[in-house]
């Protein structure tokens, strides 16, 4: 998805999309922040930071959070919530994943907060960005996941032209974003059709 077809979106979903998502969304983010902070290193990116529904929980003390949106309204908002929270050491930068120019081993935690899915190769960012995690780093995702069986999975299917017209991915699985390396060390935090889920770059990789 363009940039800018995302920022003609996202100008009028920012202004819904705190009480849309609020109620179940900002207790799941609470939860996959607490699994960051808890991870030794300071140097976080989150890629899709939105409306910055995540900033507040992130520990000021031991965490300095590089966070990026491909939306200027959601980074609009985002920079207002983190006006409340000025003792954490923040950035803020307009950029998408494909495009941000990061370093191998500038990050020891990397975020994608519901971002995935609207990507048009996630797992191929997926991969670069957990090529570039030094070792015992971890990648972070939370988003909606297709299950492998059930009544959901056919109900995402026959709603991925709707998910298309919207500009999101209805039919995501998991497994379509690991590859032989990720896979070997993905753990579920959170399981459920929401899910949060850690990917550990190994200590010592076979």
């Amino acid at each position: 998805m363009s940039n800018r077809l995302n920022n003609f979106r996202y100008f009028f979903l920012s202004r819904i999309y705190d009480l849309a998502l609020h109620w179940f969304y900002r207790p799941l983010v609470r939860r996959l922040v607490a699994a960051v902070n808890e991870q030794p290193g300071q140097q976080v990116l989150e890629i899709g930071v939105g409306t910055g529904i995540s900033l507040p929980f992130y520990d000021a003390q031991r965490k300095h959070v590089t966070a990026i949106d491909c939306s200027l309204p959601m980074l609009a908002t985002a920079r207002r919530r983190a006006a409340h929270s000025p003792q954490l050491h923040l950035t803020l930068e307009h950029a998408a994943a494909e495009d941000y120019p990061s370093q191998p081993g500038q990050f020891d935690q990397i975020v994608f907060c519901n971002c995935l899915s609207v990507m048009k190769e996630p797992a191929q960012v997926l991969e670069a960005y957990y090529n570039l995690l030094p070792t015992g780093g971890r990648i972070y995702l939370l988003n909606h996941f297709t299950p492998e069986r059930g009544l959901l999975r056919q109900v995402d299917r026959m709603l991925a032209p709707v998910g298309a017209v919207l500009g999101f991915k209805n039919f995501f699985t998991l497994p379509s974003l690991l590859n032989a390396d990720t896979m070997r060390y993905t753990s579920t935090l959170r399981a459920g059709y929401w899910r949060i889920v850690e990917i550990s770059k190994a200590d010592n990789p076979a």
